[in-house]
């Protein structure tokens, strides 16, 4: 973080009362896949949210910290059947973050990219269905005959068709998921860190010292219509899919974390993407490469955790049992 956005950080601080010598807190949450409630559980977790199964942003000075900076790492569509739903929160909580002086990032992850593309096998049937049955009876279609299932299949097809509607280029949702930053840097001393969905390779910087570069070509590669499959970010050592950071051989990955990490000025990579065998929060390479997929959906069947670092205590794991300290 620069000079100026930390002189800006901790005039926001002071703006809302809270306490000077309160530490500002980092906090991370992994991917959501159709589940809001276990992304409010995890929030709550971390002191950053109030009401757990409402989600409510922390009042100012409240909770976790003198000012709570997230970033969620994608994935908030599919497999589960309240997408949409999660996509509308994160938009409603980046909201009232930014009202008191918080922050909250939402990154793109290779769910909302396959969305663009116009690739829907991983979009819950169940919220399919009941999405088109929602838009034929607001059309006022009759109902098909429910004798012969015609009825469910009626509704799963328009749907289908709904959805990309939904996140069509120029919808509300559609821009939301363009809109989306590919990797953030945020944080400072001990909790200095890059975020990415699925990790950053030394080839995702473009020969910069930052994520702008990689960002800024993301944004262009978003604005159309349907995003095509033809550049290399947009492939398997994308920073969307790549396994490298977190299932690469362990030599390999920890060297492309380090060179990633000394050129950023952090002390490490956050990344979701990949779930964890554990179902808990797992660190590599010493604590170089911190992965935050544990699965909390319901199509999961995981329980929700929450990354948080702040400078007095480090990087830590929150579940509903324990607080973990993490390596580096």
């Amino acid at each position: 973080m620069t000079s100026a956005a930390c002189l800006v950080h901790s005039v926001r601080t002071r703006a809302f009362g809270a306490r000077a010598d309160a530490d500002d807190a980092l906090v991370a949450v992994g991917d959501v896949h159709g589940d809001p409630d276990a992304m409010f559980e995890a929030l709550a977790l971390a002191g950053v949210t109030r009401e757990r199964g409402r989600g409510w942003w922390r009042r100012p000075g409240e909770g976790a910290g003198a000012r709570a900076t997230c970033v969620q790492t994608g994935d908030l569509v599919d497999r589960g059947e309240r997408s949409i739903e999660a996509v509308d929160e994160v938009e409603r909580l980046t909201r009232e973050a930014n009202a008191v002086g918080d922050e909250f990032v939402s990154l793109l992850g290779n769910h909302e990219l396959m969305t663009l593309q116009g690739d829907h096998r991983f979009a819950s049937r169940d919220e399919l269905t009941a999405l088109g049955r929602s838009e034929l009876e607001r059309e006022g279609v009759v109902e098909a005959d429910k004798g012969v299932g015609l009825g469910v299949r009626a509704y799963f097809y328009a749907g289908k068709l709904k959805w990309r509607q939904t996140f069509a280029k120029g919808s509300t949702r559609g821009d939301v998921l363009r809109e989306k930053p590919w990797a953030a840097v945020r944080g400072r001393g001990r909790c200095a860190t890059a975020f990415s969905h699925a990790g950053l390779l030394p080839e995702h910087l473009f020969g910069r010292d930052d994520v702008d570069e990689l960002n800024a070509r993301g944004a262009k590669l978003l604005a159309v219509d349907e995003v095509g499959r033809d550049d290399p970010l947009l492939l398997d050592r994308g920073p969307m899919w790549t396994r490298t950071i977190s299932m690469g051989d362990e030599s390999e990955a920890c060297a492309l974390a380090a060179e990633v990490i000394r050129r950023l000025g952090v002390r490490r990579m956050v990344v979701g993407h990949t779930v964890t065998k554990s179902g808990k929060i797992e660190t590599r390479c010493d604590g170089l490469i911190h992965m935050i997929d544990v699965g909390m959906s319901k199509a999961y069947g995981g329980s929700p955790s929450v990354w948080m670092c702040t400078e007095s205590e480090g990087p830590m794991a929150i579940s509903r049992d324990s607080r973990v300290p993490l390596e580096n």
